[in-house]
């Protein structure tokens, strides 16, 4: 495996956003599907917790969003040995490889808001690492909407025996008016590649955030998700993994931080679709002040899923009475052959430990702080890249 920088003096580009044929004749065939969906309700099972009946789609403008993205560089010698990251418009209309993975496993069924990226995506990376090669520098994607949607397709397709770090940071300019992101990123982990794959999110309190981030593994394969939910007046995140392949391995930490009015929904989705595959997944999460959250976390393993090893555990702090969370975690089994459980605890600061840290001089303010960093410590802890680990430090203190 050959090792190599990905940057180019740690230089940012911006990335072009010029529309694609292919994808504007996708979008025209998508667009009845998205129309003839109605809006998910409060008792539909993947939707439980989290009420949507105030968000009018209609209202915004998806035609015309405005999203900047900057990307990290390639190296020349990663562009000669067939490495490309580029916009997906630009990759749809020039690379096969886009085009194979398109769509292949997002798939609209049903989902209102699948549907809505598949009719009107607009901006999003294509990224495409060949085989055999283990970059050393993370590669940096940054998202930021000026305007009143954004609507962004992204595909991630590391080939067998590569290896990358991938960050993805999600943001957006207040605008004073309600803001509408919608995201699908593809993530194809093939046979024995690796990929530890930052994924965070900071809204104002103006924004509805939808996004799913499906990644399927290949044998011998390897995906490490570590995410981070902040702010958002509807804050959705959806990762869903797909073992496909024998041998393969997902850990999945997240964080998530509610404050004021905010709504946090965060949801795992594990699906052993083979013999032989091992998931591990720790979600924690804090709520300040009216702030709500739901978890969900399923583990799902067919008959085909054998000698399946498969954990998950929610942790969710309470700072404050009129916080409200909830933890669904479930497992849907038809081997006889695993073993997979799962844990989750919701449970309120207990004021005796702000009165001790009172009574050593802290203000209220500082010993909550306090609290809330020490919750998530260990969680920070196990992320592996140390500049993750100290960003995420940063955005809990705020």
């Amino acid at each position: 495996m050959e090792q190599q920088t990905v940057i180019k003096a740690k230089k940012m580009a911006e990335l072009n956003q010029n529309q694609s044929t292919f994808a504007a004749n996708r979008k025209e065939e998508a667009l009845a599907k998205f129309e003839s969906i109605p809006m998910p309700k409060e008792k539909d099972e993947e939707w439980r917790y989290t009420n949507i009946g105030k968000l009018k789609i209609e209202e915004f403008d998806l035609n015309q969003p405005k999203t900047n993205i900057e990307t990290t560089a390639l190296s020349q010698y990663l562009a000669e040995k067939g490495a490309i990251l580029t916009d997906i418009n630009t990759a749809l209309d020039k690379y096969p490889a886009a085009l194979n993975y398109f769509f292949r496993n997002a798939k609209v069924g049903n989902d209102k808001f699948a549907a809505l990226n598949a009719s009107h995506f607009n901006h999003g990376i294509f990224l495409y690492i060949p085989k055999n090669i283990e970059i050393e520098e993370p590669i940096r994607v940054k998202f930021e909407t000026g305007g009143q949607s954004s609507i962004i397709h992204n595909i991630i397709v590391v080939e067998s025996n590569s290896k990358i770090d991938f960050i993805e940071e999600y943001s957006n300019k207040e605008t004073g008016q309600e803001q509408l992101n919608s995201c699908i990123t593809e993530v194809y982990s093939n046979n024995g590649s690796k990929i530890n794959f930052y994924h965070i999110n900071s809204w104002t309190k103006n924004v509805y955030n939808f996004t799913n981030i499906i990644g399927t593994l290949e044998r011998n394969s390897a995906i490490s998700w570590v995410s981070g939910c902040f702010g958002g007046k509807l804050n959705r995140l959806v990762i869903d993994t797909i073992f496909s392949g024998q041998g393969s391995q997902a850990n999945n930490l997240g964080i998530f931080l509610g404050k004021g009015k905010e709504h946090i929904d965060f949801t795992t989705n594990m699906h052993h679709n083979t013999e032989n595959t091992t998931n591990d997944v720790l979600v924690d999460g804090m709520l300040r002040d009216e702030s709500s959250s739901v978890y969900r976390g399923l583990i799902k393993i067919p008959k085909e899923g054998q000698k399946t090893n498969s954990y998950l555990a929610n942790h969710i702090l309470k700072l404050g009475e009129k916080t409200l969370a909830n933890s669904i975690p479930s497992l849907k089994i038809d081997a006889n052959d695993v073993k997979a459980s799962h844990g989750a605890t919701v449970g309120q600061i207990d004021e005796e430990h702000l009165f001790y840290l009172m009574s050593r001089g802290l203000s209220r303010d500082e010993a909550e702080r306090l609290i809330i960093e020490g919750f998530f410590e260990p969680v920070i802890q196990k992320i592996p890249l140390e500049e993750l680990r100290e960003r995420i430090r940063g955005m809990v203190r705020r």
